[in-house]
């Protein structure tokens, strides 16, 4: 099966591909973080965008490229709808993007897929066919871009070149509000995000670093890029979902491992501090890998000496009840009652 692969795109690519989603999309605010010690971290908020994460910028990228050039991937999208692997957060956004295109999905989740990310597909798209799958088929079959059984489109949120364009827009934005940032950090699921904004400042010619930021409970790209080779490595599962695995994507670790800066890993103690941080000190509601990137920058900003940096706050699809389980021990001071003198 033919699979649209990515391949190396320009700045001009990106710029056309900004002016085409524009009508769709919320050009997403970049914030001066107000904690302490931070100073100078600046969070680009896609928690604030569509179906409240980063992955609706590729989605809508993609059907609308399609769309403009009519040609047989379009025909097989309009005859026999779309069909993708997501854990929640790009099932969401294709789900609404084909709901506006009066198009059918089918999307293919693994066994264990948070509850609020299942039901807020449905949510969005009560049409959506939803396929749960064990681990090991998921994994199959979002590391070859192939399901078997069905003539919809697979639609990859990792190695999709228009998916890739709406991501990279992300790239073009920050360097339009932060010209002088001196680092962006990316949560690292699958990869793509990391690979869109370290493509785009590479063709837009700027030495930016560009980190990954993986879990430790699931850190597989850092022993990949030790090892030299995709590695698998033991998962742990937590609240930090949508990062975090026992695998790297092959075809992506091959795209990445030379561009990225290299990789942070923080603890899901960081990132519950973060969510703290991101909630009560700058207004902020972010899902666990939202916080990863504002966690790796409190932690290896002296380290690192950056002045400029961006963190990627990449979604805000949470449970309010796991948001606050989460915060409540972290918030609550242990006080005293005092008697009135």
């Amino acid at each position: 099966m033919a699979v649209a692969v990515d391949t190396a795109f320009t700045t001009a690519d990106v710029a056309r591909t900004a002016r085409l989603i524009a009508p769709h999309i919320v050009r997403t605010p970049l914030l001066r973080s107000a904690a302490e010690p931070w100073g100078t971290l600046h969070l680009k908020c896609e928690n604030l965008q569509r179906t409240n994460s980063f992955k609706y910028r590729g989605a809508v990228s993609s059907l609308l490229h399609y769309s403009h050039e009519h040609g047989t991937s379009w025909q097989r999208i309009l005859r026999y709808g779309m069909i993708t692997c997501s854990t929640g957060n790009f099932g969401r956004a294709l789900a609404r993007v084909s709901q506006e295109f009066n198009l059918g999905c089918t999307i293919v989740v693994p066994e264990g897929i948070p509850v609020v990310k299942l039901n807020a597909i449905l949510a969005t798209n009560p049409d959506v066919e939803l396929i749960k799958v064990p681990y090991e088929e998921w994994r199959r079959a979002i590391s070859t871009s192939e399901y078997p059984g069905t003539r919809a489109l697979f639609l990859s949120s990792e190695i999709n070149h228009s998916v890739s364009l709406g991501n990279a827009t992300i790239a073009m934005e920050v360097l339009q509000d932060l010209p002088d940032v001196d680092a962006v950090l990316v949560p690292y699921g699958g990869g793509n995000l990391a690979y869109s904004i370290a493509s785009y400042l590479r063709a837009a010619g700027r030495d930016v670093p560009v980190f990954a930021v993986e879990v430790s409970t699931g850190a597989p790209l850092t022993a990949s890029l030790r090892a030299g080779r995709p590695t698998d490595v033991e998962y742990r599962p937590s609240f930090v979902d949508g990062i975090g695995a026992s695998f790297v994507i092959p075809e992506q670790f091959h795209r990445v491992k030379d561009l990225l800066a290299g990789t942070l890993v923080v603890s899901p103690e960081d990132v519950a501090e973060t969510l703290a941080s991101l909630a009560f000190t700058d207004k902020i509601v972010s899902e666990g890998a939202g916080a990863a990137a504002p966690a790796a920058a409190s932690r290896y900003a002296t380290e690192f000496g950056w002045k400029r940096a961006c963190a990627i706050v990449s979604g805000g699809v949470i449970e309010s009840s796991l948001l606050l389980d989460t915060l409540t021990p972290r918030t609550v001071p242990n006080t005293r009652l005092r008697s009135a003198a």
